[in-house]
């Protein structure tokens, strides 16, 4: 479905990278927006969210990552938005509100160990309890602004809107798959679970790839007490809670599920085929810790190409991985 900017000339120079600004809430936030080098403005074209880390920025994002080149080539609009930020004896230090982050205690109880390491908390947030570490601004408003002057300005295929993200970047990719489903076709957070006892699955139709490393000590796959003492949903009880019944109804036993870097540093995944919304839920290992995986933006973009909201899953001109 074409976004209402269809037809309007663009303010940047496609096959470049702009930095933008937008108002949310009274408070001036800023991305990094790149338009393939073919866009058109007549053409519905893909859209992929980008979110870097914890202490990151959009910039570092887009090095890290390396969508940019990538959307020249295959033909999407790729953008990396910038966290609030605030300065710690002399640090700046920027965060992603997830909703689990700053919530302690959960559902659980308390989201870290008595003698958690004590991250800087943003002055503007209160006094937090000991285990809460990020942002209390509301990062989903943030998102859902910017998908709405985006899709005001620039020709977006509405059905292909995409999200991922780097450790607390997938958090908050994870928890928009969740809240905004009626936004995003796939999300594919990677080195990024929500805190203990904050788990959550999306109420429409909606593909997850979740990349993981083995070796990642801070945050763990099994739900086990993290390095610095903090605790997060196991990979596994993620997925199970995103192909479950009450979300897209997928099988209970997991099958191989073949991707371009299969076998690179023991890369795998697996998968809850048969989901009755036509949805894919994916769970990726690799021997690797908590670093963005050289080969997540083909692994990424690969899966993200085979979703559009509403349809199953079709493999796609440029998709080398099998239905």
């Amino acid at each position: 479905m074409p976004s209402t900017g269809c037809g309007l000339a663009p303010a940047d120079q496609p096959g470049q990278t702009a930095e933008r600004d937008i108002l949310v809430d009274a408070l001036a936030r800023s991305y990094r927006l790149h338009l393939p080098a073919g866009y058109h403005t007549d053409t519905p074209t893909p859209l992929l969210l980008a979110f870097h880390g914890y202490t990151g920025t959009s910039a570092s994002a887009e090095k890290s990552m390396q969508f940019s080149p990538h959307a020249d080539e295959h033909g999407y609009i790729a953008v990396y938005p910038q966290a609030t930020f605030f300065d710690s004896a002399g640090t700046v230090i920027t965060s992603w509100n997830d909703l689990a982050c700053n919530a302690s205690p959960g559902p659980a109880g308390p989201i870290c160990a008595a003698d958690a390491y004590p991250y800087p908390f943003p002055p503007e947030c209160g006094t937090p309890d000991h285990c809460n570490w990020c942002t209390c601004h509301d990062d989903l408003a943030f998102v859902a602004a910017l998908l709405d002057s985006l899709e005001n300005t620039l020709c977006i295929d509405l059905d292909r809107v995409y999200a991922t993200g780097m450790s607390n970047g997938g958090m908050l990719a994870h928890r928009l798959g969740c809240a905004m489903s009626d936004r995003f076709a796939a999300i594919a957070p990677v080195a990024g679970t929500l805190a203990k006892g904050f788990n959550c699955a999306p109420e429409l139709p909606i593909s997850l790839m979740h990349i993981h490393g083995d070796n990642d000590i801070y945050v763990r796959v099994d739900g086990k007490q993290s390095s610095d003492g903090y605790l997060y949903e196991a990979i596994d009880d993620v997925v199970g809670k995103w192909a479950d019944k009450t979300s897209q109804h997928c099988a209970t036993q997991t099958t191989p599920y073949p991707t371009s870097a299969d076998g690179i540093k023991s890369m795998r995944c697996e998968q809850r085929a048969d989901c009755a919304t036509g949805a894919e839920v994916v769970s990726c290992g690799w021997q690797g810790g908590h670093v963005w995986p050289a080969f997540g933006r083909d692994v990424i973009w690969n899966f993200f190409n085979r979703h559009s909201r509403g349809d199953d899953a079709l493999p796609r001109i440029d998709d080398p991985v099998p239905p």
